[in-house]
């Protein structure tokens, strides 16, 4: 039998929060708790709720959501999830832009969507940050890549240890910047899934990243680029 997964929808449009439930509830999600802000998610779950994955409004489209206020503000709102549970975050915005996107990743949201995916594509993200996967748009990473090139480039290409990455290892992040799998790295690449696992280990621990968050947000902030298959 297919695994139901525990589902909190936070945002104060309680229409959209329906209807998304009523779209995701026809995958291996089930809707346990709505909330209209992250003070409200907060509080069901200091209360005993323990969802497995939290959907979580980002500001967008001219109007704001419930990852807007006092207790949503920036990536403020994540960082009280984050503090409270150990739930897996995905972060919906009507308007996917680079500064809250910078935000959610460094907040560690595990997934940044656009509302205007299509619903196989929503559904699918959403199996794949359960399975442990960082999901966000390829196009969206290429914003931040050339934002950062408009910045100072950095005097070198260094993890903070000191120890250089090898090329295999720059690879292994760019193919992270594009939304790959381990499994599509390691078709993409030509080696073995446990290898991926190896140099994704090493990445790790030379940038001092504690999570694929983290090595996607060391990624950008140096100016990797997506990999994107040929």
């Amino acid at each position: 039998m297919t695994a139901l997964w525990d589902t909190m929808l936070v945002d104060h449009d309680r229409l959209f929060s329906a209807a998304l439930g009523a779209l995701i509830s026809n995958g291996p999600f089930r809707i346990g708790h709505h909330a209209a802000t992250v003070g409200e998610a907060v509080a069901a779950i200091e209360a005993g709720a323990r969802p497995d994955l939290i959907i979580l409004a980002a500001p967008g489209g001219g109007h704001g959501t419930a990852a807007d206020g006092p207790d949503g503000d920036g990536g403020s709102g994540l960082r009280r999830l984050r503090h409270v549970c150990d739930a897996r975050i995905a972060v919906l915005a009507g308007d996917v832009a680079e500064r809250p996107l910078s935000q959610a990743l460094e907040a560690g949201a595990d997934a940044y969507l656009d509302k205007a995916m299509s619903s196989e594509s929503l559904l699918r993200a959403l199996q794949l940050v359960m399975l442990g996967e960082v999901v966000y748009p390829t196009h969206v990473a290429s914003l931040l890549v050339a934002a950062a090139n408009e910045r100072p480039a950095p005097t070198a290409m260094l993890p903070p240890s000191g120890s250089e990455l090898s090329r295999r290892e720059v690879q292994i992040l760019r193919c992270l910047l594009a939304g790959q799998s381990n499994k599509a790295i390691a078709r993409h690449l030509h080696i073995t899934e446990s290898t991926v696992k190896m140099h994704f280990k090493n990445v790790m621990r030379k940038i001092h990243a504690q999570n694929r968050t983290q090595a996607a947000v060391w990624a950008i902030q140096n100016g990797l680029s997506p990999l994107l298959p040929a």
